[in-house]
């Protein structure tokens, strides 16, 4: 009902004028053949005239803004009878019979169809008995109708054509109203993307630095540890420890320039396991016992579940080996189940009776495995050891 409004209020406004220029000029013809009439049928003619065009004007714009029913037909009940006593009055001279025609036009925007239909029976009617009274030849009149009627059918046709006309504008600029806010959205959405983009290659970016660079630095310095204390006792295993410190360096600079250029991790390049076990070595050559134990056939990971399990597996031996104290180290990589693959990473050292999650290495393995809903789990007491436990999806 309201987009019903908003069309009359646009294209009704044209209408309602051309109601007024079709009364007035059909008026004004009868005025100028009107027959010999009595004084008091020109005074009522005139007076009906003012009546019925005040009322089909304001009238009319007054029941388009309300949505009765009942205020718009009685609008119709009350122009009709005054249309006819114009046409009774002017005896159909000239253009008379026109001033009902405005009507058939009035009746498409203030009513449905079915009482659309009965309106202009009731105006076809009233032209009926309006002529035929005036010249009480009801013959004639009928002759005359479907002129009348094709006149009617072509207000209400042209009308509902404009009717069309002015939903399908609206309608497109309804749709490019729905479309520009959509479009503000999507910006809006962009912006959001773009700032959550970045925010998570930052993340990223700190956990390839701390996972990759912070690794080595950290063998490095102990391989450099390492000879510095056996320098005066044994120089060739010094030499040794420098020549892997060496290499360690040589390593780093690789995975710095691979992480820069966003190309493929270094562990993407050889096994996991294989990966692994070079990390385990450098364990070994500061003095702790490490096994690897690979359960089940080695699958295919994804890299991204690749390149997490082997970030985690750097985490967790590089805090083995410089916080845990621990003459011991187990890893043990499963492929045994179906769907998931698991790596657990467990020594012997001190242990903590804090849960150990809040340094930037564990912060940055727990951000990998939940991106790709995995499982992780940390497990530690004082003397007890410290157990990592990660299980991805595959």
């Amino acid at each position: 009902m309201a987009h019903q409004e908003r069309i009359i209020n646009t294209t009704g406004d044209s209408i309602n004028v051309a109601f007024t220029v079709v009364v007035l000029a059909s008026y004004f013809a009868t005025f100028s053949v009107l027959p010999t009439s009595s004084t008091l049928e020109i005074v009522l003619l005139v007076v009906i005239g003012i009546v019925y065009i005040t009322v089909g004007t304001y009238g009319y714009m007054a029941c388009s803004r309300h949505p009765s029913r009942a205020l718009r037909l009685a609008y119709f009940v009350l122009q009709i009878p005054l249309g006819a006593a114009m046409v009774y009055l002017g005896k159909g001279a000239g253009f008379n019979a026109m001033v009902l025609l405005p009507l058939a036009g009035h009746s498409v925007f203030l009513l449905t169809s079915g009482w659309m239909l009965v309106c202009n029976a009731w105006v076809a009617l009233a032209y009926v008995a309006a002529i035929g009274l005036a010249n009480g030849d009801f013959a004639s009149v009928l002759a005359g109708m479907p002129v009348f009627i094709a006149g009617q059918v072509f207000i209400v046709a042209f009308t509902q054509m404009a009717v069309g006309e002015e939903r399908s504008r609206n309608q497109v600029e309804r749709l490019l109203a729905e479309l520009e806010n959509a479009n503000q959205q999507l910006r809006i959405y962009a912006s959001q993307v773009e700032e959550l983009t970045i925010s998570r290659e930052r993340n990223r970016l700190a956990r390839e630095i701390h996972d990759g660079l912070g690794h080595y630095l950290t063998s490095i310095y102990m391989q450099i540890q390492a000879a510095r204390a056996v320098a005066d006792s044994q120089p060739q295993r010094a030499q040794e420890s420098l020549s892997k410190a060496q290499n360690l360096a040589q390593e780093a600079l690789a995975d710095v320039r691979r992480s820069v250029s966003a190309l493929r991790a270094p562990e993407e390049d050889l096994p996991l396991a294989q990966r692994i076990g070079e990390m385990l070595r450098t364990c070994e050559a500061s003095g702790m016992q490490a096994e690897l134990e690979v359960r089940g056939t080695p699958a295919d990971l994804p890299p991204a579940a690749h390149l997490a399990l082997y970030r985690a597996a750097q985490e967790g031996l590089n805090n083995a080996c410089k916080h845990a104290q621990a003459k011991h180290l187990w890893v043990v990589l499963d492929y045994t189940q179906k769907n998931s693959v698991s790596l657990n990473i467990r020594d012997d050292g001190l242990g903590s009776s804090e849960n150990p999650g809040g340094g930037f290495g564990l912060i940055g393995i727990r951000e990998r495995v939940q991106l790709l809903n995995g499982d992780f789990r940390i497990t530690t007491r004082p003397g007890g050891g410290f157990l990592l436990e990660i299980t991805l999806p595959l």
